[in-house]
């Protein structure tokens, strides 16, 4: 296995050549989080002696195990999802030294000035790493001519408790302070491996995408980065300072009221039962009469100088203006939340799964009978976990479209439609089923299941993904007044079968 050496700022690094990507894994962005560091702005990584060893990823940040009691069929979906380990560090270490990039690049791209794919993860702002399998970026930088880098950063309390009254002014957004960090390194030392830093995408699922959404509202971000990918988000946005300061109270009064430099000492299991008792780590949603709401839990808020405004409230922010904005959502997405129930089954009855539909009616007039009538054949669950995604996912992203085009350079929409027929078929077209889509890792996840057709679909969007990095469009119709969705998978056009996920893609006119 051939070692292959490159020098960034803070010394030289031994990654790893093979099958014709350029690996470099576990890069420090920044210091250690810990001791002193804990709570603030991240710091410098000083310099290293000799060669640094950078083919092992590094620690993903502390944060609650998932896989702690999970109801219903959600275990198996998040083992099919990470089959590392069924959890988001896929039983690999966390360790407050967890400020890590990782790099891949195609062979020989030495002073080719690719385009860079920033990979931001999901999991809510309390769970993920970026050393997931599903979005290890070796067949997607090998086929799309890109350089993908992938960002570890602090997490839940250690990144977003909000100590400002208590002299720490950058506590509460220092995990979003993390990710401008990287973005920061990557300008001034992405060309050692190929990369422009004039010409880099930020993109991220879930939790990640509202990153994305948040780091297009951070002055301090707005330029480092062309364009953006927003997958799946954002559920949540920014906290008000009364809330963040009111998660604050709750967290000093479980551990006695400490001062901040007792929290800097305090033993990091015990912060993390603090957090996971206040249900903070959980990107689960609760059950109530209108649909789905997201558990009370630690992420950024609005701060005067880091974070002055919502990037997508009641105004889009200036930070779009003259950037494209690639956004989209899965067809069942609420069908991974849905798992964690007990009743939600392949069985459940067009009764029960009427029964709730109806129950959100006075939201937008739309009930089970006229889901049936756009849908039919539609199996009652995925009825339900249709319905559910609308309100939760896709009608918000659909909104946020219609904003981001009155300042962005382009704004284009998807909807991922490829279901998978792991568990009986009771996912459909599911949350993070895409991932492995996008970085053309499908044959290493599970849960995308057997169906030779995947191949196609995940060519299909690597390449989307790397027309948008290369040039700014996708290759599909802008959302504009007809408000254009670009479908991918669940065609009823024959696809063929095994296809070569690492050869070249057809960009086409993208560049």
């Amino acid at each position: 296995m051939p070692f292959i050496h490159t020098t960034v700022e803070q010394g030289e690094l031994r990654g790893i050549s093979t099958a014709g990507v350029v690996s470099f894994l576990g890069v420090p962005y920044g210091a250690s989080t810990g001791g002193a560091n804990r709570f603030r702005a991240p710091q410098p990584t000083p310099h290293w002696e000799g060669v640094r060893d950078a083919r092992e990823f590094g620690p993903s940040a502390p944060q609650h195990d998932l896989r702690v009691a999970p109801a219903g069929a959600l275990g198996d979906v998040l083992s099919m999802l990470m089959p590392r380990g069924g959890s988001p560090v896929e039983a690999a270490p966390t360790d407050e030294d967890c400020l890590r990039v990782n790099i891949w690049a195609p062979e020989g791209c030495e002073g080719a000035q690719l385009p860079v794919l920033v990979w931001l993860h999901g999991g809510g702002f309390a769970a993920g790493s970026g050393n997931e399998m599903s979005f290890n970026g070796d067949v997607l930088a090998k086929a799309g001519e890109l350089v993908v880098v992938s960002v570890t950063h602090r997490l839940g309390l250690l990144g977003f408790l909000d100590l400002r009254e208590l002299g720490e002014p950058e506590s509460a957004n220092a995990g979003m302070l993390d990710i401008v960090a990287a973005l920061e390194w990557i300008r001034r030392n992405i060309h050692a491996f190929g990369g422009d830093p004039r010409r880099v995408t930020i993109c991220g699922q879930s939790g990640g995408s509202g990153k994305v959404a948040t780091l297009n509202a951070m002055p301090s971000a707005r330029a480092l980065f062309a364009r953006s990918i927003m997958m799946s988000g954002p559920f949540g946005r920014p906290l008000p300072a009364e809330d963040a300061a009111a998660m604050r109270a709750q967290v000093l009064d479980a551990v006695g009221n400490p001062s901040v430099a007792d929290l800097r000492e305090a033993p990091l299991p015990r912060l993390l039962e603090v957090q996971a008792a206040l249900r903070s780590a959980s990107f689960l949603p609760k059950r109530n009469e209108k649909g789905l709401a997201m558990t009370p839990g630690f992420g950024p808020s609005i701060d005067a100088v880091q974070l002055p405004e919502d990037a997508f409230g009641q105004e889009p922010t200036d930070g779009v203006r003259g950037k494209e904005l690639l956004i989209g959502w899965t067809t069942h997405e609420a069908t991974f939340l849905l798992a964690a129930e007990a009743d939600f089954s392949t069985t459940m009855t067009a009764q029960d799964a009427a029964q709730r539909v109806d129950a959100l009616k006075d939201l937008d007039g739309v009930g089970y009978a006229e889901l049936v009538e756009r849908h039919p054949g539609e199996a009652p669950h995925l009825l339900l976990g249709r319905r559910l995604s609308w309100l939760a996912f896709e009608g918000p992203s659909r909104v946020i479209a219609d904003q981001a085009s009155e300042k962005a350079a382009g704004v284009w929409a998807y909807e991922f439609r490829q279901p998978t027929e792991v568990l009986d078929g009771l996912l459909g077209a599911t949350h993070s089923l895409e991932l492995a889509y996008v970085f053309g890792t499908v044959d290493r996840i599970p849960l995308t299941g057997r169906s030779l057709d995947r191949m196609a679909v995940s060519r299909e969007m690597m390449t989307a993904w790397a027309r948008f990095a290369h040039g700014g469009d996708p290759g599909w119709e802008r959302w504009g007044e007809a408000r254009h969705v670009h479908g991918f998978g669940a065609s009823d056009a024959a696809l063929p079968g095994w296809v070569d996920l690492r050869a070249p893609l057809a960009l086409g006119a993208a560049e």
